[in-house]
């Protein structure tokens, strides 16, 4: 029996050397497993022979003992020609079959990578692309060799297809065998073949919207739809016709799209991000006429999607001059790539000449890139073409039965968003009330304080329900904060500027506010109709409760979420969190706008100020208060206004400038609207104006004011 064993173990040895010369034991059954590296009579040393030994190790269950030969594999410098030996000796599936067990799994990602990018880089060959288009030309079985290797290189075979197509000693039966091998390629050569329709051959030209229509790919159309439609090129022409006939299935001249609307399609499917690409980073496929070949440049996917999604909505505009969803698309592709050059504060000067070329397009046209930028959740492109549109935009064009897009803007969820928007329309200096100016002021009082992360909401009855939502909010990054009140968490969401996102619960059991009388505040007040408002539930609430999105406009729903990466997609699009730097720009130019509306009494916006005294008395009392702000506080007929400015002359620490300002405002708040500060602040400024010895004229000023109309008030009740 000893004996035995031991001719068994002697054999398992041979088995395995065997099976690392000739991958012989990748079939049959598993053989015995025996202790530690003398499992081969053999060392594994080359890295065919460690993939050798690492591939019987993982498929006869002894992962643990193939980490030591992949440890060596990985510093081994592996050449194409292994990696392709290992390919057809062993399959893809060899190296797959590593991220099964604990012990490999971190070798699968690189091996896979590595190997992906050797089998790319020998696919695309020109020599091994050259090899193949021979075969095309033969017998039905050469052909389809031919095709099915071809198909590996996609697009990096199209610069050999043309070098053979131009050929003119080819014969017409070979000519013809070699379209129909072609044909057979998939829609990763695509991009390549297109690029042949620019050709100035034409027979090369209208020989690769053949081979484009036998591949029968949608993907397809965009490229074949121009030259469909007005190529110059007849014999070009009719093939790209052909092409989308036999692509369709259906005749050229009763297709349901034109050409146009496929141009037009196309550009936003790039715009939105919907296209797919072969290679990460993208390849962009240009003919070169110098070389009568294709080339091909590597770019970011943004600037590829920029590209090519330009190049399609141009086309659709020469097609049809008067097609406003091309032009839309058109001018949104380009905003959209300059705004990500430059950023979006300042973009009219960094990037004036995309700026003057988004204005030119007029304000039809920028109203609908304004409302696609918001509805894609695109919150740069949103805030420079809601700047662009203000500044084509007149003021008479704000009245009316509908919103403006500018108003419909100050609702979005991105702030930068809602802040060019109430900036371009406080610019405009509007005379008059319109549909949702009383969301200009409550807009620009967001971004007096802002916290470093976004803040949200949740309004819920059942206290634990509610407080696991608002646990997967701070796993998104929020502040957030639960009320199982809802009258609480209106005011939560009102009297702050800082709400980002508010979360309703369907069922509000609790006595007190039921869910329409909580969203039809939440709808009704200027301070949180812009907040993005969800009402979240079962799965089956939109259809239990239908009525929800007919009465408020709006607002979303959100099923029940279980961990934050669901609710991360229901939500779509997060709020971004601001930079400090950005935070303080933005602050500046509200406290700015905010004091142009405070002095001018005829503004329509002028009345809201008294609704957001409380966010700039808390301005006030921050650092980085300009005097634009104490204008804003002393035009508001509120106590605690006019003590928050008595409060800014009683310190002098503060600011030279903005204290200045405070006296002058302090002093027109008291002669407009009568002594409101405190009996104490008073009794401070009257002790200072006496005592005060370096000359600081402000406390005798604000008492003067004081005194006046004190002396007034018997006879005019202005005293409060």
């Amino acid at each position: 029996m000893l004996r035995n064993l031991k001719q068994r173990l002697c054999y398992t040895q041979v088995f395995a050397a065997l099976g690392l010369a000739f991958g012989a034991a990748a079939s049959g059954r598993a053989l015995a497993q025996v202790p530690g590296p003398e499992l081969f009579a053999i060392d594994p040393r080359t890295p065919l022979e460690l993939w050798s030994a690492i591939d019987y190790l993982t498929r006869t269950g002894q992962s643990e003992k193939a980490v030591l030969y992949l440890e060596r594999f990985s510093k081994a410098q592996v050449d194409d020609s292994t990696w392709i030996a290992i390919r057809d000796r062993y399959g893809a599936g060899s190296i797959l079959r590593l991220s099964d067990n604990a012990a490999t799994a971190k070798y699968a990602e690189p091996l896979v990578t590595a190997f992906t990018a050797s089998m790319r880089k020998v696919a695309r060959s020109p020599e091994r692309v050259a090899r193949f288009m021979k075969e095309l030309t033969g017998g039905p079985v050469e052909r389809d060799f031919g095709a099915r290797h071809l198909r590996e290189a996609g697009s990096h075979a199209a610069p050999q297809i043309a070098q053979e197509l131009a050929r003119t000693d080819l014969a017409a039966d070979a000519r013809a065998s070699l379209l129909f091998g072609l044909g057979q390629l998939d829609r990763s050569a695509i991009p390549g073949l297109a690029t042949l329709l620019e050709a100035s051959n034409p027979m090369i030209a209208a020989s690769a919207a053949q081979i484009l229509g036998s591949i029968g790919s949608s993907a397809a159309l965009p490229y074949l739809a121009y030259p469909a439609a007005a190529g110059a090129n007849p014999q070009l022409k009719m093939a790209a016709q052909a092409a989308i006939a036999r692509i369709t299935g259906r005749p050229y001249a009763s297709q349901k799209q034109t050409s146009a609307q496929i141009l037009t399609a196309a550009a936003w499917s790039y715009h939105r991000h919907q296209a797919t690409f072969e290679d990460d980073p993208p390849l962009l496929w240009m003919w070169d006429a110098q070389t009568q070949a294709p080339q091909a440049q590597e770019m970011s996917r943004s600037e590829a999607e920029a590209m090519i999604g330009g190049r399609f909505a141009q086309e659709a505009l020469r097609l049809d001059p008067k097609n406003h969803d091309a032009r839309v698309a058109a001018v949104s592709i380009m905003l959209d790539k300059a705004v990500e050059k430059t950023g979006r504060l300042d973009f009219a000067t960094k990037n004036a000449a995309a700026f003057n070329a988004a204005k030119a397009s007029g304000p039809a046209v920028l109203s609908d890139v304004l409302k696609t930028a918001i509805a894609d959740g695109r919150g740069d492109l949103a805030a420079v073409s809601a700047q662009a549109l203000g500044a084509v935009s007149r003021r008479d064009q704000l009245t009316g039965r509908r919103m403006h897009p500018l108003a419909e803007a100050l609702l979005a969820s991105e702030r930068p968003t809602q802040f060019a928007a109430a900036k371009a329309l406080v610019e405009l200096g509007p005379t008059a009330r319109f549909p949702g100016s009383s969301l200009v002021v409550p807009t620009l009082a967001r971004f007096l304080v802002h916290q470093p992360k976004p803040r949200a909401v949740v309004i819920d009855s059942n206290p634990s329900r509610g407080s696991q939502l608002a646990g997967l909010l701070v796993d998104l990054d929020y502040d957030s904060e639960l009320e199982v009140n809802p009258e609480i968490g209106f005011r939560a969401a009102a009297g702050s500027a800082n709400v980002d996102l508010v979360l309703v619960s369907y069922d509000l059991f609790r006595p007190g506010w039921k869910l329409p009388d909580t969203l039809t505040n939440f709808h009704a007040d200027a301070r949180t109709k812009g907040i993005p408002l969800y009402v979240y539930g079962p799965i089956d609430l939109p259809i239990k409760r239908p009525n929800i999105g007919h009465d408020y406009p709006g607002i979303r729903y959100l099923v029940q979420p279980l961990e934050a990466g669901s609710l991360r997609r229901q939500l779509r699009v997060l709020p971004r969190t601001l930079t400090e730097a950005e935070r303080q720009a933005y602050a500046r130019e509200s406290q700015a706008l905010l004091g142009r509306i405070a002095a001018d009494r005829k503004s329509p916006f002028a009345s809201d100020l008294s609704r957001i005294e409380p966010i700039l008395a808390a301005a006030a009392g921050a650092p980085g208060a300009t005097p634009p702000l104490a204008t804003a506080l002393g035009a508001t007929p509120s106590p605690d206004a006019q003590r928050a400015l008595a409060d800014v002359v009683l310190d002098r620490s503060r600011n030279e400038a903005f204290r200045k300002a405070a006296v002058e405002s302090l002093v027109a708040s008291i002669e407009r609207f009568g002594p409101l500060v405190s009996a104490e602040q008073e009794s401070r400024l009257a002790d200072l104006a006496k005592t005060s010895t370096d000359g600081d004229p402000s406390f005798a000023r604000v008492m003067a004011a004081l005194e006046r109309r004190q002396a007034q008030a018997p006879a005019t009740g202005a005293r409060r």
